[in-house]
């Protein structure tokens, strides 16, 4: 045997020797499992990605909300297999209809999946889904497995104690909210969010209605975020499993319907056009006081921390963020390239001072490509060059930074849109945009009774509404509500 054979045995025996050492019992299971991750650092990977959460989504505003979903999450906390961890409840500030769970505790759920529950109840299962998801280390024990397939890593984790805490953990960021759990997974926590949802006196069987709401769901996404079918694949056997796990005696747990309709009336419903709406062929921000060109045939992805502008054929992009700095544009262009040219080559191909709607810009084109290194791969050598663009406007205290890039043998088919997008740009003073206030639902008492379609029809909702308030209320246009029933409506 050579000295390379003798190599790969030593990495093989150290990762066996990691293995044997990492083997943890699982607290929901009692069985031992392989887990190279300790509890300490699944912590820390949660605190990362509620940083990353909160800069990148948002929490959502009204306190009132956030505090009554902290308050029935710390309720269930107790009667979980892992009491001690520090738990976090938050409602993310999105429409999509999801519910996360980050590793050490972090629990999220977004204001779309509280529009569609109907009492707290079901609330109360599904949080105790995700706590299920962090007892039962779910997420960690993925994280191993990956870890396990990085052998040189494992290695170089057995042999570095700053290796193992920094690498690849801090890398993770926002991907565990986008893991797909398998069906396995899935199963056990919706044993779990029973289990934790009956000890803690809730009904558990009204997550089984929402659930059914969930298969009514087309697949879809928005605001960057997977929706829950996405995420938690959900079957009809998934239901039947949860309907076997109930007992005569949870008829007698809480359910709380019309308590939990009270505190999400005015909840925000949709796209919350204070964040930025497109309209006609224009972005508009109510809350920074701007409007921006869209071109025709591109899209706009917005999100709290940016907005992303995507041509049809997605070849090319302009983002555009904003950042309070009193720094002069040459230097804060600067710092920009900097970051850029860190491990790129960058070359000026044009730089010149502009003045957009009354704004003192600074604009820049330069070619982009990889740094030449002694080992690079096949790959970064035949990286085709990029074509970037900088252009940082000052507003006031604020800088807009415009950053646009395509392949510089296509950049010329874009240089047209992007300059309408960057020399669009503009305060704008419109009360009807200023003002713009997003839909929100309204609960109202069905006094008598009656279909939901009855209802809605003598309340003049547009029938174009019906459908969505259908599945929002959990209910069939023809079925037959009984008096005093609470209704939510968008208004």
């Amino acid at each position: 045997m050579g000295r390379f054979g003798k190599a790969v045995s030593a990495a093989l025996l150290a990762v066996l020797i990691l293995i044997a050492a990492r083997c943890a019992v699982n607290p929901v299971t009692g069985r031992s499992e392989l887990m190279l991750i300790p509890e300490s650092t699944e912590i820390e990977i949660g605190q990362a990605t509620d940083a990353s959460v909160r800069e990148e989504y948002g929490l959502y505003g009204d306190e009132e909300v956030n505090a009554y979903v902290r308050g029935i999450g710390e309720r269930m906390v107790p009667t979980t297999h892992r009491p001690q961890l520090p738990y976090h409840f938050a409602v993310l500030d999105t429409p999509v209809e999801n519910a996360f769970a980050a590793p050490g505790g972090f629990i999220y759920i977004t204001r779309g999946l509280l529009a569609l529950i109907n009492d707290e109840a079901a609330l109360a299962v599904i949080l105790g889904h995700e706590l299920g998801h962090v007892n039962a280390r779910h997420t960690a024990r993925a994280m191993s497995r990956q870890l396990l397939l990085m052998g040189g890593l494992i290695l170089g984790s057995a042999l570095s104690d700053d290796i193992a805490r920094l690498a690849p953990f801090a890398m993770v960021g926002l991907q565990v909210l986008f893991l797909k759990y398998s069906r396995d997974d899935e199963y056990q926590a919706d044993s779990l969010g029973v289990l934790y949802s009956r000890r803690a006196g809730y009904m558990p069987g009204q997550v089984v209605p929402l659930f059914r709401s969930f298969l009514r769901l087309e697949e879809k996404s928005g605001s960057g975020l997977p929706n829950f079918l996405s995420t938690h694949p959900l079957t009809t056997s998934r239901i039947d499993e949860i309907q076997k796990m109930l007992v005569p005696e949870d008829d007698r747990q809480l359910v709380r319907r019309n308590d939990y309709l009270a505190r999400i009336n005015g909840l925000v419903y949709g796209d919350n056009p204070r964040q930025g709406y497109v309209e006609g062929n224009a972005f508009y921000h109510p809350e920074m006081r701007f409007r921006t060109a869209v071109p025709k045939g591109w899209t706009v992805q917005n999100t709290p921390k940016q907005v992303m502008f995507v041509p049809k054929k997605a070849d090319a992009a302009l983002i555009l963020t904003e950042e309070d700095s009193g720094q002069d544009l040459t230097s804060y262009m600067k710092g920009k390239l900097g970051a850029v040219s860190s491990d790129m080559q960058v070359s000026e191909l044009a730089r010149n001072q502009v003045q957009i709607n009354g704004l003192a810009g600074l604009r820049g084109r330069y070619s982009v490509r990889p740094k030449p290194a002694s080992d690079a791969s096949s790959d970064q050598a035949a990286a085709k060059p990029m074509t970037v663009e900088i252009g940082c406007l000052k507003k006031s205290g604020q800088i807009f930074t415009f950053l646009g890039t395509a392949e510089s043998s296509k950049y010329g088919s874009y240089e047209r849109d992007i300059s309408q997008i960057v020399g669009s740009f503009g305060a704008v003073s419109d009360p009807a945009v200023l003002n713009r206030r997003p839909r929100t639902l309204s609960v109202v008492t069905a006094s008598n009774g009656g279909t939901l379609r009855a209802f809605l029809k003598a309340q003049n909702v547009p029938a174009k509404q019906w459908d969505s308030l259908s599945l929002l209320n959990g209910l069939g246009l023809d079925d037959t509500m009984e008096r005093g029933r609470r209704v939510k409506l968008i208004r």
